[in-house]
C-alpha cells in the first residue's frame, strides 16, 4: 500500500517541524496531492489516522489538495501546531 508508506512520510515531516518548534501537538497536516501520483485521497487520509495513533499527531487532520494542474508529486505545504 504506497499510501501508507506515503502517509508515515508525512507524519514523520510533521512530527520533526513539532520537534523544532518544541510545540506540543500537530493539529493538521496540508499536503498537495499531484492528479498524476493516481493515489485515493481517502485511502490516504485513513493511513495517516494510523499512523499517527499514539504520536503527538495523534487526531490531526490530514486535509489533501488536489491541484488541478496536471502535476505528479506529493507537497506538505503546511503543518499546523498547538501547544
Amino acid at each position: 500500500m504506497h499510501e501508507y508508506s506515503l502517509a508515515t512520510e508525512i507524519l514523520t515531516v510533521a512530527l520533526d517541524a513539532a520537534d523544532a518548534s518544541s510545540t506540543g501537538m500537530v493539529t493538521a497536516v496540508h499536503v498537495s496531492l499531484g492528479e498524476q501520483t493516481h493515489l485515493d485521497r481517502e485511502v490516504l487520509a485513513e493511513a495517516f489516522v494510523m499512523a499517527a495513533a499514539g504520536t503527538r499527531a495523534e487526531g490531526a487532520i490530514l486535509q489533501v489538495t488536489v491541484p488541478e494542474s496536471e502535476a505528479n508529486g506529493v507537497a506538505v505545504t503546511a503543518i499546523d501546531l498547538s501547544d
